[in-house]
């Protein structure tokens, strides 16, 4: 599983995090869970291992 977050594209804001299988159901569960059209979604990889160095 690779974890996702989930940003409507007209508000430009986060709607969701989570893990799935792929980009496409993240999409699909975030559109389910918050009524917006899946259309409407973009989801991106995150690496929730990656260390920031300061």
């Amino acid at each position: 599983m690779k974890t996702f977050i989930v940003y409507d594209l007209d508000s430009q804001m986060p709607v969701a995090v989570g893990e799935q299988v792929s980009a496409e159901t993240a999409r699909y569960c975030a559109s389910v869970a918050t009524g917006i059209f899946q259309a409407n979604l973009l989801a991106e990889e995150i690496d929730m291992e990656k260390q920031i160095n300061c």
